[in-house]
């Protein structure tokens, strides 16, 4: 598929139903998270393996529009938000002043 194809309709209902499974799971192990049961179950593997196709598909799907797009909705707090960039500058070995260059590289979300 080329880049100014858009991607085939049939994943994309899935990946809808896949998020709305995942907001739901993420809410009951965000909900009790020093119960055993769901929270104690997701393995840093499985969470790795999950961010990291979120990911590839977020820097895929905004190429492809050539835009930003907001990544989050608002019930990411902001705390969140930012201990999971760091995470990522973490991951990859960057620092802030490596994240400033790519910052103004980005383009206007939408």
């Amino acid at each position: 598929m080329s880049p100014s194809e858009p991607f085939p309709a049939e994943p994309v209902v899935d990946l809808a139903q896949l998020a709305s499974q995942l907001e739901r799971l993420a809410a009951r192990a965000g909900a009790i998270p020093t119960e055993p049961g769901l929270g104690a179950r997701v393995t840093e593997q499985d969470l790795r393996r999950l961010l990291s196709a979120a990911i590839r598909l977020y820097a895929a799907v905004s190429e492809q529009a050539a835009r930003d797009i907001v990544p989050i909705d608002a019930e990411v707090s902001t705390t969140d938000a930012v201990v999971l960039a760091c995470a990522l500058l973490k991951a990859r070995e960057l620092n802030p002043f490596d994240l400033a260059l790519w910052f103004s590289r980005t383009r206007t979300a939408g």
